[in-house]
């Protein structure tokens, strides 16, 4: 069933609300952002964020906003597509530009386009027209965010994009989640199927594609995060901040609550997963269930390496004119069957 609410006053001026419920999935979306505010399985939210309608749609820290037009850090002072080259303004770095820059897409009203829904699927679609040289990016980008909620306890969620020039774009979306819905996700259980990871510098600028082989960032194998996370607390980032390399064409993780009773299933054609652990405190207000906000959830943020396009050895996310750019990701939910004894 979906349900939509137009007209919500905010701080941020008239927000449209979109409620979705599938099978044993709750998922509430605003305009603003093209954000996801909230998603429940079994009456259990699962993603950390501010309660707080207009402290949500503020949060510095992105939570559940759709990213761009660049996910991740695009490192100053520029970058070159076929010889021409175009600024990076510094933006929540000194040399570095983070998530589509001060005008990026977490903080724009996006329109509300469709929906659609039958027995086994809803789906809802919003639209946002990025003028050419919005935060120095050339071409006016046409975007589609859609969210389809299925039967099978599954979120999807698809990009489509058009360009007037060759520019840069990588979609993501940064939402948090905490399996158990409350606490840390320290004893939460992760694997990526990625023999690579990008290390960073102390200032979290990409610097090389490097093997996970004897590192914290070896996730090949299904195990607590908790010993991982500790052994990483002493160094400059403290944790994870960091972008996995799928191994494959299609990109494969699961992430398992603290008791082993619910997991997720994540799945996408991107060719990375950045995940932040949530390393410092919240700049803004969490549920009291998440105390300050440090280590009480984590972000799968699908989209191609961060900065790749200043490297020869990563994807350098440029979409040309004429084309479209479309990449998905899913969050499928379930528990384990109980056997009889």
């Amino acid at each position: 069933m979906i349900n939509i609410e137009k007209n919500i006053k905010t701080s941020v001026g008239d927000v449209t609300k979109v409620s979705i419920s599938k099978n044993k999935m709750e998922l509430t979306l605003f305009s603003y952002g093209a954000s996801i505010y909230s998603l429940k399985y079994e009456g259990v939210e699962l993603t950390v964020r501010p309660d707080d309608i207009d402290a949500f749609l503020n949060a510095q820290f992105y939570y559940g906003k759709t990213v761009g037009r660049t996910a991740g850090r695009l490192i100053a002072p520029s970058y070159d597509i076929d010889g021409i080259s175009y600024p990076v303004r510094p933006f929540r770095g000194k040399t570095t530009k983070l998530h589509g820059g001060e005008r990026g897409y977490s903080y724009r009203h996006f329109e509300l386009v469709s929906t659609d829904e039958d027995e086994q699927s809803s789906t809802v679609i919003f639209k946002i027209a990025d003028p050419d040289g919005e935060e120095d990016y050339p071409g006016e980008l046409t975007l589609f965010v859609s969210y389809t909620l299925s039967s099978d306890n599954a979120l999807r969620i698809d990009y489509h994009a058009e360009s007037t020039k060759d520019t840069l774009c990588s979609i993501t979306n940064h939402i948090y989640v905490n399996l158990d819905g409350k606490g840390t996700i320290n004893q939460h259980s992760l694997s990526i199927d990625a023999s690579h990871y990008i290390a960073l510098d102390e200032h979290l600028v990409p610097q090389k594609k490097a093997t996970v082989e004897k590192t914290p960032f070896d996730l090949r194998k299904h195990g607590s995060i908790e010993g991982r996370l500790k052994s990483l607390e002493d160094t400059p980032i403290g944790g994870y901040d960091h972008a996995w390399v799928f191994d494959e064409k299609m990109g494969r993780a699961t992430l398992t609550d603290s008791k082993g009773e619910l997991t997720l299933d994540l799945e996408t054609d991107y060719p990375a997963l950045v995940i932040f652990a949530h390393n410092i405190p919240s700049p803004d207000p969490l549920p009291e269930a998440f105390g300050d906000g440090t280590r009480s959830s984590l972000t799968l943020e699908c989209e191609y390496e961060p900065g790749g396009i200043h490297y020869p050895d990563m994807s350098d996310g440029i979409l040309r004119k004429g084309e479209t750019f479309h990449h998905f990701m899913s969050f499928k939910f379930s528990k384990p069957k109980k056997t009889k004894k």
